[in-house]
């Protein structure tokens, strides 16, 4: 098995989220959790485990909020490497 870096994780999710759709709570702490098991200790894991939280008192999240969250991530993941 490849192992895949956090950015093309990261950038697969984007490309999947182009068509507009909303995504349940669940839909979206299966792909957190994937991303989460990638990281390393640090500001951009805690933010995931911050985003995992918030997911249990959500029912959707909107592709734009999910697209700008992981904008989020990965300008943190640029600035601690």
């Amino acid at each position: 098995m490849v192992e895949e870096s956090v950015q093309g994780a990261v950038d697969r999710w984007i490309a999947e989220l182009s068509d507009g759709l909303s995504l349940s709570s669940t839909t979206v702490q299966d792909r957190l959790f994937d991303l989460w098991g990638m990281l390393d200790e640090g500001e951009v894991r805690r933010e995931v485990e911050r985003w995992l939280t918030q997911t249990l008192d959500r029912h959707l999240y909107t592709s734009s909020e999910i697209v700008t969250r992981l904008r989020g991530l990965t300008v943190m993941e640029s600035v601690s490497s």
